[in-house]
């Protein structure tokens, strides 16, 4: 829910603010949005991605951060991407990532139409965001928006379906396998559903 301003705020405004709140804020168009919670599902894929995609960037310059790394999008919103692949030179105290090539979003009912609308307008019109990928919870799939020769995403964007199949991730050098992604969780009768696995207690 967007919180009302007297006037909007400029994007550094918002970073003075947002640095002594306990909760973060999305800064969309001079205004500041609180964030939703998500589910136990929502927590585990995004989880996964880290862990999976950290070992695969040792070296790299690349690094995965979760849902409190800023993104500052090309035009002037500010996105906590559920996964972000910084590959900038980052210092301790930063609030906002300096290069983002990849963002991922696990979508949900409440979110999903707005991160395959006005989310992916604003990673669009972020040159240095490669890929942005969109992560099903109820099923295995996902989705991959990539730049295309002209510089915008791909108009239709790869769809990864199954948990035999890959996620590429070129502009980082990366494979995520779907496996890996839905690590603790397996799908049944009603894919809409899933259900933990438990692992050793």
């Amino acid at each position: 829910m967007s919180q009302p301003n007297v006037k909007p705020l400029t994007f550094e405004e918002f970073l003075r603010w947002e640095s002594g709140q306990e909760y973060k804020h999305e800064f969309v168009d001079g205004q500041i949005a609180a964030m939703a919670g998500g589910t136990v599902a929502h927590n585990i894929i995004q989880a996964n991605l880290i862990a999976a995609a950290a070992p695969k960037l040792r070296g790299s310059g690349c690094r995965p951060f979760p849902s409190d790394m800023l993104v500052r999008t090309g035009n002037g919103r500010g996105r906590y991407p559920d996964v972000t692949i910084d590959c900038g030179t980052r210092r301790e105290q930063d609030l906002v990532a300096p290069d983002p090539r990849v963002v991922f979003e696990v979508l949900s009912p409440e979110t999903q139409r707005r991160d395959r609308t006005l989310k992916l307008a604003d990673y669009n019109a972020t040159p240095s965001i490669a890929h942005y990928v969109l992560i099903e919870q109820g099923e295995p799939l996902a989705h991959v928006y990539s730049r295309g020769p002209h510089g915008d995403f791909n108009l239709h964007p790869e769809e990864v379906r199954g948990l035999d199949s890959v996620i590429r991730l070129p502009a980082v050098g990366i494979m995520l396998t779907m496996q890996e992604v839905y690590e603790g969780l397996e799908f049944g009768a009603a894919p809409d559903n899933p259900t933990l696995v438990a692992g050793p207690i």
